[in-house]
This record gives structure tokens, sequence and C-alpha cells, in this order.
């Protein structure tokens, strides 16, 4: 059975194609499920879900089939299938047409052919912007698909606001998060380390401050506290953290259940905790494991307690080369990378003002290298916790507010986006086309 009907079968199953947006999958990787693929697309621009009922009433004699493989993992397998048809294809037809006075012509196809497809499935290529327009064209359609269907281009990090403003966490990017000690930087981490699971997503985290036990309550309490994870799992509220913590005051029975139900999901999280300090968890560590587990994001938390890959005399320069050895690994593997530090005495200012780019303590280096820089600080009186993006690459800098119970899990961003983000004006204002836009938009509903 081909690997196109599998991809589909599990896109249907996900209610979404924004995974194989991700990996760049399009119509040209199919060859026999286009009408498939290309009602997916309608459905998503649409805003409609994608679920069994109503794809069989499309496709009745499409079978519903069910891999033992991940998703990402079937897409891979579609994209090595996709160039080896394409270039078996040109090979085929190069042979056939092959004489002396042609040979030139065939040589010159397939030299187009296997360009193309270098430049669509390998991780690093020359790109001839003026002559790939077509490639990039179909990348701005599926993100289009995406936000109009409420959706972020990357994985999500379960907080509107980021999720909004930065399209979830992108892969080739870095993320710093900055704290003081006590303010919920690693707890920010493990919302988004438990978001990626919850997203089907096999992710690393690599904790060498706190052990796994500390790990798992937190895991325990985050993810329970999802509506849809209680309501499928049939829970009343979320396991508290601090019961898990001290082992008593919640429903075994029902944390059985729970923990086998996590067994079974898609998604993966893979824990190095204390006990890997001894063996240093390395940059070189870390890349390592990247390519032995297919990770798909990695968070180091903090950066500060990464040992370099060499013996340094000077603290400032081995947070430095870690810092940089990590850049690579998020651009060379494509994944998205996030990794915390301590923020300066000097960064504990007023309330509601969390950390800038300028407090990263011992080096500015995390900050330099980040893609987005956020700094977090706890009020805990308030239940609450303030988000400030004071660097973001390829936006403007935002302020987040988050309604914050950490012992049972709430994480719930409370801050108002201006509609007119989604028409491109990133300070608010809008000029005469958005505005009138806006307008049309507002009678179409009514």
């Amino acid at each position: 059975m081909s690997v196109e009907s599998f991809v589909i079968a599990a896109l249907v199953e996900d209610g979404t194609p924004r995974k194989a947006f991700q990996v760049g999958i399009d119509r040209d990787d199919f060859s026999i499920y286009t009408e498939e693929w290309d009602w997916l697309l309608e459905q998503t621009e649409r805003g409609r879900s994608i679920n069994w009922r109503r794809f069989q009433e499309v496709f009745p004699e499409f079978e519903r089939v069910q891999s033992n493989e991940r998703l990402q993992d079937l897409l891979e397998e579609l994209k090595r299938e996709s160039a080896y048809v394409s270039l078996n294809s040109a090979l085929e037809q190069a042979i056939t047409d092959l004489t002396p006075d042609t040979a030139m012509e065939q040589a010159d196809m397939m030299r187009d052919v296997i360009v193309e497809v270098l430049k669509i499935n390998s991780s690093a290529s020359d790109v001839l912007l003026t002559a790939n327009w077509k490639h990039h064209l179909e990348e701005m359609k599926n993100l289009a698909i995406l936000r109009d269907g409420g959706q972020a281009a990357g994985i999500p990090t379960g907080i509107k606001s980021l999720d909004i403003h930065w399209g979830g966490l992108q892969g080739g990017r870095m993320i710093l998060v900055l704290g003081r000690p006590g303010d919920a930087k690693s707890m920010t981490l493990e919302k988004f380390y438990v978001e990626a699971f919850l997203d089907d997503r096999r992710i690393g985290l690599f904790s060498p401050e706190m052990n796994e036990h500390e790990h798992r309550a937190r895991i325990g309490t985050l993810i329970s506290a999802n509506a849809s994870v209680q309501t499928e799992l049939g829970l009343a509220k979320a396991f508290r953290n601090r019961a898990l913590m001290e082992g008593h005051g919640f429903n075994y029975k029902s944390y059985k259940r729970f923990l086998q139900w996590l067994e079974e999901q898609a998604g993966e999280m893979i824990l190095f905790t204390q006990k890997y300090r001894r063996q240093r968890i390395t940059p070189g560590f870390i890349e390592s494991r990247i390519d032995d587990l297919g990770l798909e994001a990695v968070i180091v938390d903090p950066i500060y307690k990464l040992r370099g890959n060499k013996r340094y005399n000077d603290r400032r320069a081995e947070i430095e080369d870690n810092v940089d050895e990590m850049q690579h690994i998020a651009q060379a593997f494509n994944i998205p990378v996030i990794i915390s530090n301590q923020a300066n005495r000097q960064s504990a200012g007023k309330r509601g003002e969390a950390p800038s780019k300028d407090s990263s303590f011992n080096s500015d280096a995390p900050a330099q290298e980040a893609a987005h820089v956020i700094g977090v600080q706890h009020i805990s009186e308030e239940k609450k916790l303030v988000m400030r993006c004071t660097k973001n690459r390829f936006g403007q800098d935002f302020r987040v507010d988050v309604r914050f119970l950490p012992n049972i899990g709430v994480f719930e961003d409370v801050s108002r986006i201006d509609p007119r983000y989604y028409m491109g004006s990133e300070d608010g204002s809008a000029d005469e086309e958005t505005t009138q836009a806006i307008k049309e938009a507002e009678m179409e509903v009514k």
C-alpha cells in the first residue's frame, strides 16, 4: 500500500494538514491522492472541521488505514518517495530519448530535475530567488490557510499571544526565556514541552537542575489541566502539582489511567536530568541525541548549566560557545531550540516589568543569538505571570499577561490581541486599505 494513503489517513485523523506544510509537502508530492489532498486544503481554508465522517462522505471508497509509524515519519517517507518518483521518471525518459544528438539536451533536463529535488528535499542548498518563486508562492498560500484557520505555523506553545506573534515554535529558531529565581521560567519551558507532546511531537528536555520525579509531577499537572484531556479521561480537575510531588492527595486509579493514556499517545517526551551531569550534558551530547532519537524540538534549562565540548578557563567564553553551538543545532536540524538563562539582579525592577534582552546573566550571547527573547515575572499574590518579549526578530516587541496557577496547571493567556494584527499591522494602527478590509470583513459577518 502506498505511503500516500497512510499520509492522507493520518492527516484526516490529525484534523489538519499543518504538519505536512511544516515539512514542505505540497500537491506535487501526491501522484495518486491529489483530490483527497485538495479536499484537506479546501476544508482548512474554509475553516471547516476535518474528520472521517466528512471525509468519507466525499471519498467513500478510501480505505481507513492506520500505520504504526508517527505522522512526521510518514511525511518524511513521502518526501523521499516523491524524490524517488521524480528522479526515476526523469531517468526513464532520458534513457528512452537518449541519442548522440540529444545527449546534451537530456543532461540539461536531468540537471534541472536533480536541482529541483535537492532544493525541495535537502536541508541546505543554494536558492535562486528569482527562479524558485512557484515553490515559495505555495508556501505562502499554505501559511495563509493556517492563519485563516486560526492555527500556528510552527509547534503550538499553548499561549495564544506567542502563537500569533511568533507563529508557534518555528524550525531553525532559537528562543531565550529569561527570569529571576522563582519567576516560573522553568514552568514556562515545561508548558512548551507538554504542548509539543500534545501536538504529537518527539521533544527532548535537557534539565541539569531538576530530577525525574520533579519533572513528572509538573508534566502530570500541566497535561491533566488540558480541557480536552480531562474530557477524554473523565477527569474533573487537574492533578495538583504538590500532591504529585508528595505522593498523596489524589486518586491513584485515575492517575494510573492517565499514565496509561500518556503511553498510548503519538508524541514522545524524552528527559535528560541531573544524573547526566556526570556525563556532562554538552552541545555535542545533545546533537547526538537529536540524531539518534529524531527529536523535533529541544529545550535546555538552563543554558549556563550546560558544559562546553572542551575545557574552558573563562566561564563567559564557555557560555558563548555553547550558545553558538545550540544556534547551529537549531539551523542544521531545522528544529526549534528553546533555552533559558537567569536574569541579572538589576532586572528585579518594579512590578510587571519582566526582564529584558539586556538582562542575561553572565553573558549577552544568549540574547544576541536568539530570534526571540522573552522575560517572565511571576506576581504570585495576583496569580499572574507577565511575559515581555523585548526581541522579536520578525516583528515588534509585545507583552503577554497570563493567569497563572502553577499548582493546578492553569496557564491562561488573558491578553487582548488587536484584530488589525492579522491584517499585517504591527503597531495597532491601520492604514486606509487595512481599515477598509476590516469594515468589509465585519459586513460579511453581519
